[in-house]
């Protein structure tokens, strides 16, 4: 089943015994399908690409109108204008071996297409997932891993007809929108788990009592109580990684309009240069900053997306950042991660930072 984010409430019950997508090959079933999925290659391909197999028809009517918009609309709160997929459609005629091994696929039918192509996509499914679609005019998205390559994840849209299906999309879009990023996000954890930082790990835990994955070429630029300051640099791109915990008084401080000021504050007093008075981290008003309630690893939280500066103005950029509380500890944590990268493409590196702070997480056991 198509996994939204949890903050997006859908009526979508598709039971996968029941409705299966399958590939051409895996018509012909049973062990030749085992022992092939047993052989996958590893699924390529750049992060943030995603490979459609749609009718051409339906790629230049009003339905493929409505997916440019969904997946190629401009990233939230960047510098410049980037947008969220690098969406790359392809004829099903012409689907072959190096799209199938795509780590992004998406397929997008409608059963009424009766030309050439879109008898050509029915392929790509089963008789018995075709019935079902049929009958159910709900059913409009499954996904699943792995079906031509390993670390692959494949989306399915499809309706009895393009005007169901550009209604379904319409209603769950966010979701829709969504469902790559969260797979972005997952594969870059389990790969930063790989090399993860334990020593700095277990610092955060034991001095700030909280869990966060910290992958390798991080270094620690400054930590004071209830503080630290991470970093990497490369050639192109300097991470950063800043965590505070303070006091939880009560709910009014997750008020959006008292956000910018708590940053800023936090900012002024932690993100400073000590060779340089007055110094510090603070907002770009330029945009507004995007603040979304989400569930952070079963917690409460505000994530918050916005443009940084320092206060001489010499540098700036975007970030991204979470507030949530550990209410029975009484304690408030701050934790942001910003981007300096002039000059260069911002969308894959925040989506890295974005992932690295997807991780925080309260431990079970507070410590006294």
């Amino acid at each position: 089943m198509l996994k939204f984010n949890k903050l997006y409430i859908l009526s979508i019950f598709i039971c996968v015994s029941i409705f299966s997508v399958s590939c051409e090959d895996e018509r012909k079933g049973g062990d030749q399908a085992k022992d092939s999925n047993a052989n996958l290659q590893q699924a390529r391909g750049e992060s943030g690409e995603v490979i459609l197999v749609i009718p051409p028809s339906l790629w230049e009517s009003e339905l493929g109108n409505l997916l440019r918009e969904v997946f190629t609309s401009n990233v939230k709160v960047l510098p410049q204008d980037e947008r969220l997929y690098d969406l790359k459609p392809v004829d099903p005629s012409k689907f072959n071996s190096i799209f199938k091994a795509s780590q992004n696929l998406m397929f997008v039918a409608t059963l009424d297409n009766q030309k050439p192509e879109g008898k050509y996509m029915k392929r790509y499914f089963t008789e018995n997932s075709l019935n079902q679609i049929e009958k159910n005019p709900s059913l409009f998205s499954f996904n699943q891993e792995d079906v031509y390559a390993k670390g692959q994840e494949v989306l399915y849209l499809f309706g009895r007809n393009e005007e169901e299906l550009i209604k379904n999309i319409q209603e769950n879009r966010s979701g829709i929108k969504e469902f790559f990023n969260d797979k972005e996000a997952e594969r870059l954890v389990s790969s930063f788990k790989k090399s993860a930082q334990k020593g700095i790990m277990n610092y955060i835990q034991d001095s700030l009592n909280l869990e966060l994955v910290v992958p390798y070429g991080y270094e620690i630029a400054v930590k004071e109580d209830n503080f630290l300051w991470l970093r990497e640099l490369d050639s192109k791109e300097e991470y950063n990684l800043w965590i505070v915990k303070m006091p939880y008084k009560d709910e009014s401080v997750f008020n959006p309009e008292n956000i910018k000021e708590l940053r800023n504050s936090l900012g002024e007093r932690y993100i400073t240069d000590k060779d340089v008075a007055d110094l510090h981290l603070t907002s770009q008003d330029e945009k507004e900053f995007v603040i979304d309630t989400i569930n952070l690893n079963s917690q409460y939280a505000l994530q918050i997306k916005g443009l940084w500066k320092y206060s001489d103005n010499s540098r700036g950029g975007a970030f991204v950042s979470y507030l949530f509380a550990n209410e029975e500890a009484g304690d408030l944590y701050y934790v942001e991660g910003y981007l300096d990268a002039p000059g260069e493409a911002k969308r894959e590196p925040m989506r890295r930072l974005k992932a690295i702070l997807g991780t925080a997480k309260l431990p079970k056991n507070i410590n006294d």
